[in-house]
């Protein structure tokens, strides 16, 4: 099927970045808001985007205006029956997206596909909404979406594979790299992340700083610290995200007290000006943090906990890997694209050693619980002797 034409129901950020990417592929894009003020606030965005991509050299004047002639925003849902494709973008709660699907799918045509953004909820309980399950699929962006190149591509239990076929094939001529999982709490980013931010809060909770915890993320090889992660993303959302995964994989995503702590006193990160941390304001630029964040821990004691982080993120990612969530290969390449970890979690771990990974871990497990407890195939693994490179043979082959 080919998608000649598409809307997005929310102008948030990951709206308007979304519509950009699709607008800029030269297919018409119509939006919806809440209201005018919305749809503005949406558009106006939208036009810095593609400011911005003029001023770097990515697309030209010309390019810009084209694009920008095919957006359409409105406070209703004028213009959908006729599109292909509806993407939506609205906030992670199920009884709204409930409401919205319901909506569209007695507005839509019948073969309209509806791809929804969300992170962590099931796509097969957003399609049962629906009387097109066959044409209902996941299509997780990344924020800034009109930068992120990764794409989750999340089919639901009765999703047909011609929708499959279709979304993946957008996502390439949009020069994004779309990762097809068996859907899951969390898919694929969510999953490891949340491992990630956990681990992190159950540091905190042991009496380690919050500036130590981050610099050991840093140097562990991620982009930025797990805390600061959080704050830029909104610890609102980051705990509903962790609180899905704690619902359906139980006591090793266990939301850590501290966790609970900074949500309820509705410390939300940056875009409240306090999290982990507090922010103040410039007249330009990203709000900068006032905290001491100089670490207190010497680089021995910061690789420990970077090991920490890194033991259960990986260990979350090979029971990916034993659930069939997705093939060695594309588990990590989409947490180098979605999550920038330097290394894929698989390649990272037949680097370091299999054996010294379930060693470290099986040493903990019964101090720290179950997120420590090794997974079956890390345990098969070490067992039939497939060490990592050191031996020719881990998650990948070697010896050829």
């Amino acid at each position: 099927m080919n998608i000649w034409s598409v809307a997005v129901v929310g102008g948030g950020t990951m709206g308007a970045g979304i519509i950009y990417a699709i607008s800029n592929l030269g297919v018409p894009v119509i939006f919806k808001e809440l209201n005018e003020n919305l749809v503005k606030k949406c558009q106006d965005q939208v036009n810095r985007i593609y400011a911005s991509a003029v001023n770097k050299g990515k697309i030209t004047e010309e390019e810009m205006k084209k694009g920008l002639k095919l957006i359409h925003g409105d406070s209703d849902y004028k213009g959908f029956e006729k599109v292909d494709l509806v993407i939506e973008a609205v906030p992670e709660d199920v009884v709204i997206k409930e409401r919205i699907f319901q909506e569209m799918d007695r507005i839509c045509k019948p073969e309209a596909i509806f791809a929804s953004n969300t992170s962590a909820i099931l796509i097969s309980e957003l399609a049962s909404f629906t009387q097109r399950r066959s044409k209902f699929i996941g299509m997780h962006w990344f924020n800034p979406p009109h930068v992120m190149r990764l794409i989750e591509v999340i089919p639901g239990l009765e999703t047909s594979e011609e929708t499959v076929k279709t979304t993946m094939a957008l996502c390439e001529k949009l020069n994004k790299v779309p990762i097809r999982l068996k859907e899951c709490a969390g898919f694929l980013i969510a999953r490891l992340l949340g491992m990630y931010v956990n681990e992190a809060f159950w540091m905190l909770g042991e009496g380690h700083r919050p500036a130590d915890i981050d610099q050991s993320g840093v140097e562990m090889g991620m982009p930025m610290g797990p805390f600061t992660l959080g704050d830029m993303a909104g610890w609102d959302i980051v705990h509903h995200a962790n609180m899905t995964l704690y619902e359906v994989y139980g006591k090793r995503f266990k939301i850590p007290p501290h966790f609970d702590e900074l949500v309820s006193s509705r410390q939300f990160g940056v875009k409240v000006g306090k999290g982990i941390y507090q922010y103040k304001r410039g007249e330009s630029g990203p709000p900068q943090k006032t905290d001491d964040i100089s670490p207190s821990l010497n680089k021995r004691e910061r690789e420990i906990l970077s090991n920490r982080l890194l033991w259960t993120m990986i260990n979350e990612g090979i029971r990916c890997l034993d659930e069939s969530i997705a093939s060695e290969v594309d588990i990590d390449k989409a947490l180098q694209l979605g999550a920038g970890m330097p290394k894929g979690p698989l390649r990272w771990a037949d680097e370091v050693g299999l054996d010294w990974i379930f060693m470290e871990l099986d040493n903990r497990k019964e101090m720290f619980g179950e997120r420590y407890w090794p997974s079956p195939l890390l345990r098969r693994k070490v067992k039939a002797g497939h060490l990592g490179t050191k031996v020719g043979k881990g998650f990948f082959d070697y010896r050829s």
